[in-house]
């Protein structure tokens, strides 16, 4: 049995009276599992949670080429939930998964298309979990988890279906501008691309140092330099005195 093979059974074989909830972000995974969840011909729902940091371009290909999908708004754009938690999110410390991706579908089983292959992290968990977040519960099913990259290309070439066109411009994820689990390199390409997002974080972050934050930093730029640097905060304070004495 193929994977796809074993995929489509297992869809059907789970398949919920009401249908899925298709968590949807717009990228080849996820547009693998929408595919073979027509190819399965089981009953599911797609959704788009918007984050208020989604590249425009994101946004426009699901318009155009999917759009039963269904798109959902947060309570909060990025900027306001970075006030209210009184800090930048990072690795970890990443409350705006939660407030902007992962609210929806609660007392569903929600199907995503993560993949072993992504992370360590990712191969360590289960084809079916239990979600358990402030007393609401969802049970996640992950499809497609032992999937491998040159299978999610093949499958979309062979159904001729093209991607989403950041691919093409070098994106190797498709995510939130200035997501902290990004490389540095990436989120440094995102903010040349998406100059309006990197004034509106820095911005944010001006906001946090009149609230008393970050005051050892000499400004909110050099905020912004170290939140997307990767660099521990200690090593870049390091870095940037000896930099100085080296000028002297």
């Amino acid at each position: 049995m193929t994977r796809k093979e074993r995929t489509i059974e297992m869809l059907k074989a789970f398949e919920p009276k009401n249908g899925y909830h298709l968590a949807f972000s717009g990228g080849k995974d996820s547009q693998v599992l929408y595919h073979i969840c027509e190819e399965a011909e089981v009953k599911f729902a797609a959704y788009f949670c918007r984050t208020s940091v989604d590249p425009p371009e994101v946004i426009e290909f699901i318009k155009t080429n999917y759009p039963n999908v269904k798109i959902l708004r947060p309570k909060l754009t990025m900027y306001q939930l970075i006030l209210k938690h009184k800090g930048l999110p990072s690795r970890n410390i990443r409350y705006c998964c939660g407030a902007l991706k992962e609210y929806a579908g609660f007392g569903q089983l929600v199907i995503t298309g993560i993949r072993s292959e992504e992370s360590n992290s990712r191969k360590n968990r289960p084809e079916i979990e239990m979600d358990n977040h402030k007393n609401k519960i969802k049970l996640l099913f992950h499809p497609i988890k032992d999937w491998s990259e040159l299978q999610i290309w093949d499958y979309l070439d062979g159904l001729g279906i093209s991607a989403n066109p950041l691919y093409d411009e070098g994106f190797g994820r498709i995510g939130c501008i200035g997501c902290p689990m990004a490389t540095a390199k990436a989120k440094y390409i995102e903010f040349q691309k998406y100059p309006k997002h990197k004034k509106a974080y820095i911005k944010t972050i001006e906001k946090l140092m009149e609230m008393g934050r970050y005051t050892d930093f000499e400004n909110a730029e050099d905020v912004f330099d170290w939140w997307i640097s990767d660099i521990p905060k200690g090593e870049y304070m390091g870095n940037k005195k000896q930099e100085k004495i080296n000028f002297v």
